[in-house]
């Protein structure tokens, strides 16, 4: 009977066990492969590397928002960094076990009123040496300094030799744009092109497609002046090492287009003139008027006739009747920016100065 009674505490205890484990499996939670993983903190977010013309490391990331179970993360003591250090040789395995130490620990910031963590981001720097490439690894760290292991996030950094300049970087106006120019960099390389404008600092311009040595900046505004400079990048794996700035190009951007001509000029001959009148032009906000020209048989070029910019489409000639004279007519517009821009001429338009046989009234 006690035997019995034995084994069949052992079944109820088994059982009991399942039906837990079930329950947690239908609530969702996973027990903890790590004894504290409810305690420490999760990976950290948002891992990048910057390796500067220097050769100095910068590695950037956020702090982590849940611990290792996935819960909200209620606080964090700082973030430990470990670095495995390896020269470039024909022995080198990139994908071989590495050989990790503890190198620093970036304590946490106060987080801000109202929330339960700083935001970040974090960074930290180092000097690295050229023709070694490292491993690193950012854990987040408890309160206490405790690391879960299956928390630290790698990234890997080639120490890599500096570039040469950016061959063949030039930078011009063009039609409201500047135009940006290089020699295409080789396989394993990229071209890096930054901007600045008269009162800010310098923004990289991250849409170059790099297999044309061309960029359009189409962001720009008459009158105002611009500042370039490019550099070529040696690239590897998530690493770019920057070579020198180039020379720098100052655009001054100014309006050097001119406006459509108009068009549908129609001249009529009145009994005390010519009545002009032409294709309007002012649905275009750039427009600043009109000028009037014209040029009578015999007489070497064209006559301005307006000194001051018209605003109207039409005009009134007070030309003098002459008899087998011709009058030529032609428009162009002007627009509003500090060069007055002149468009190419409109199609002439010819009158013949005879006295009319008809009175053609003049317009009020």
């Amino acid at each position: 009977m006690n035997r019995a009674w034995a084994r069949l505490i052992k079944i109820t205890a088994l059982l009991a066990a399942v039906a837990g484990l079930t329950s947690l499996a239908a609530c969702g939670v996973k027990t903890a492969p790590y004894p504290e993983a409810a305690t420490l903190p999760g990976q950290v977010r948002g891992l990048t590397q910057t390796l500067t013309d220097q050769g100095e490391l910068i590695l950037s990331w956020s702090p982590p928002e849940t611990n290792m179970v996935g819960r909200p993360l209620q606080e964090i003591g700082g973030f430990a960094i470990d670095m495995a250090d390896n020269e470039v040789t024909e022995s080198y395995c990139l994908a071989c076990p590495h050989q990790y130490a503890r190198v620093d620990r970036v304590p946490a910031a106060t987080p801000p009123p109202g929330l339960v963590l700083a935001p970040g981001p974090y960074t930290w720097h180092r000097q690295l040496r050229e023709g070694h490439v490292y491993h690193f690894k950012v854990y987040g760290q408890a309160p206490g300094g405790g690391v879960h292991p299956q928390a630290g996030v790698e990234t890997i950094v080639w120490a890599l030799a500096t570039p040469g300049p950016l061959p063949g970087f030039a930078a011009s106006m063009g039609d409201k744009a500047v135009e940006l120019s290089w020699s295409r960099p080789a396989k394993g390389f990229r071209a890096e092109i930054e901007k600045r404008g008269q009162a800010g600092d310098w923004a990289s311009l991250t849409t170059l497609e790099q297999s044309t040595g061309h960029f359009s900046d189409l962001a720009v505004e008459y009158e105002q002046t611009y500042t370039y400079r490019g550099r070529l990048a040696r690239l590897q794996g998530e690493t770019a090492r920057p070579g020198p700035w180039s020379q720098e190009f100052t655009i001054k951007v100014v309006d050097v287009t001119p406006p459509n001509p108009p068009g549908h000029l129609d001249a009529a001959l009145t009994l005390d003139g010519v009545r002009l009148t032409w294709e309007s032009l002012f649905f275009d906000p750039d427009m600043a008027g009109y000028i009037v020209y014209r040029q009578l048989s015999g007489e070497p070029g064209f006559t301005r006739l307006n000194p001051n910019l018209l605003k109207e489409n039409a005009f009134f000639d007070p030309v003098r009747m002459q008899p087998g004279v011709t009058a030529r007519y032609q428009i162009t517009a002007v627009d509003k920016s500090p060069r007055a821009n002149e468009s190419l001429p409109s199609p002439g338009a010819d009158v013949y100065l005879d006295p009319p046989a008809e009175e053609v009234p003049r317009p009020e």
